[in-house]
C-alpha cells in the first residue's frame, strides 16, 4: 500500500500513563498494518511520552493543552483564551494533514486537539477506559461518531455517541505472558518465594499504594496462623519500603517487597489472588490473566470512577468490591481466610472476569477507525 493510499489516523492523547500506553498499543498496531499514525501528546509528561514514542519508531508531536479552569475569574479568562487558541492550531493542521480520522483518548489534556480536528471536517472515535465516562470524552462525545469502551459503561453514566465494547489496548509483553503463561524456572528462587505457597499479589499504583500498604502490614497479624499459607508479591509505589518488608519479616511470611516490576506479567502469572485498586488498566490486565481479585477503588479518583469500575465487575461476580471505608485489616483477613477454605469459588471469580478479557482490543479499536475514517478522495 502506497503512502497516499494509506490511512492516516490521529492518535490525541497525554496526561497519565493510563491514557498514553493504551495509545501507544493502538499505534503500533496502526504502523505495523501499513497505515499511517501521528500521536499528537499534551500534558505534563510529554517529554516522558515523546521519547518511548520515538523509541517505537512512531511519529508523535508535542501539541498545547490547558488545565481546566478553578472559579477564579481570571483563571478562567485564561483557560478560555490558551483552549481557543489550542483548537485553531489543531484545526490549521488538520487542514493541511488532512487525516481521514481521529482517536480522543479521554484525558482533557487532548480535548482541544480533539475539537479542532473536528472543525477541520474530521471524524472523531473516541475510546473510554473507564465504567464512568470521564468529563473530556462526555463533552466529546457530543461531537464523535462512536467511543469504544473498554468496560460497559454505568446506565447512568451520560454519552451522546454509539458505544462498542472493545476493551482496553494493553502492551504486548502482558499479552503475550497471558497466552503462553508459563513462569521462569528461576523466578520462584531469584524473589525467595516458594512454589507451593498461595501466592498473593499487592499492588496501589503510585497515587493510591500509601492506604494499602498499611492495610497489608495489619492484615497480617489478623491473619493469625494462615498468614504463613501465603506469601506475597507487594509493590508498594513508594521507594521507602523497610518497614513493610520488616511487618512480613516478623510474622515469618515470605515476601518479596518492591516499588514497581517493569515485567508486572511474572507477578500475575505467579499470583492466585490479587489485592489491587481498580483502575481500568489493572482490571483489564487480571481479566487477560483470569485472577481473581479484592478491588479496593481509590477514593479520590476524579468522580469515583474506580468504584464504577468495581461495581460493573462485581455485579457480575468478576471481582469482590471493597471500599476503602471498610477495608479493615480484619475484613481482608476474612475475605484472604474465605480463598483457602473455599478455593472452587474464588475460581469462579477469576474465570468471570475473565469473560472481560478483550487481548485484540487495539485491533478491534482499530476496525472501528476504518469503519468511521473519511475517504480518502476528500
Amino acid at each position: 500500500m502506497s503512502e497516499t493510499d494509506a490511512l492516516h489516523v490521529v492518535i490525541a492523547s497525554g496526561g497519565t500513563g493510563g491514557h498514553f500506553y493504551p495509545s501507544l498499543a493502538i499505534a503500533e498496531v496502526i504502523q505495523e498494518s501499513g497505515q499511517r499514525v501521528t500521536m499528537l501528546l499534551a500534558g505534563k509528561h510529554i517529554g516522558d511520552q515523546l521519547r518511548i514514542a520515538a523509541e517505537h519508531g512512531l511519529r508523535a508531536m508535542p501539541v498545547p493543552s490547558s488545565r481546566l479552569p478553578t472559579i477564579n475569574p481570571v483563571d478562567a479568562a485564561a483557560f478560555v483564551w490558551r483552549f481557543g487558541w489550542a483548537m485553531l492550531r489543531a484545526r490549521r493542521w488538520a487542514r493541511q494533514e488532512r487525516p481521514d480520522v481521529i482517536l480522543g483518548m479521554g484525558s482533557f489534556a487532548s480535548a482541544a486537539t480533539c475539537l479542532g480536528g473536528v472543525m477541520a471536517g474530521v471524524p472523531l472515535v473516541l475510546h473510554e477506559g473507564n465504567a464512568w465516562m470521564g468529563k473530556a470524552n462526555r463533552w466529546l462525545s457530543r461531537y464523535a461518531r462512536a467511543v469504544a469502551t473498554s468496560l460497559p459503561l454505568v446506565a447512568e453514566c451520560p454519552c451522546h455517541c454509539p458505544q462498542t465494547q472493545t476493551g482496553m489496548p494493553l502492551r504486548k509483553a502482558l499479552l503475550e505472558a497471558a497466552a503462553h503463561p508459563v513462569l521462569p524456572a528461576e523466578f520462584w528462587q531469584e524473589n525467595g518465594l516458594d512454589p507451593n505457597l498461595r501466592t498473593v499479589l499487592v499492588f496501589g499504583g503510585s497515587q493510591g499504594a500509601e492506604a494499602i500498604n498499611a492495610l497489608l502490614t495489619q492484615c497480617l497479624v489478623s491473619l493469625g496462623d494462615d498468614a504463613k499459607q501465603f506469601q506475597f508479591i507487594h509493590l508498594t509505589g513508594s521507594p521507602h519500603n523497610d518497614m513493610i518488608a520488616e511487618a512480613y519479616h516478623h510474622v515469618g511470611v515470605r515476601a518479596v517487597v518492591k516499588r514497581h516490576d517493569p515485567n508486572i506479567e511474572l507477578a500475575y502469572m505467579a499470583a492466585d489472588i490479587v489485592v489491587c485498586r481498580a483502575g481500568a488498566s489493572s482490571i483489564c490486565e487480571l481479566a487477560v490473566f483470569g485472577k481473581p481479585a479484592i478491588l479496593i477503588p481509590l477514593p479520590t479518583a476524579a468522580e469515583d470512577h474506580q468504584t464504577a469500575n468495581a461495581r460493573s465487575l462485581a455485579a457480575h461476580g468478576a471481582a469482590w468490591l471493597l471500599p476503602q471505608p471498610e477495608a479493615k485489616p480484619e475484613m481482608l483477613a476474612d475475605l484472604l481466610g474465605d480463598f483457602l477454605q473455599h478455593p472452587e469459588t474464588w475460581k469462579e471469580i477469576g474465570q468471570r472476569i475473565g469473560e472481560f478479557a478483550r487481548p485484540d482490543a487495539a485491533e478491534r479499536v482499530v476496525q472501528l477507525l476504518r469503519e468511521h475514517a473519511r475517504s480518502r478522495t476528500h
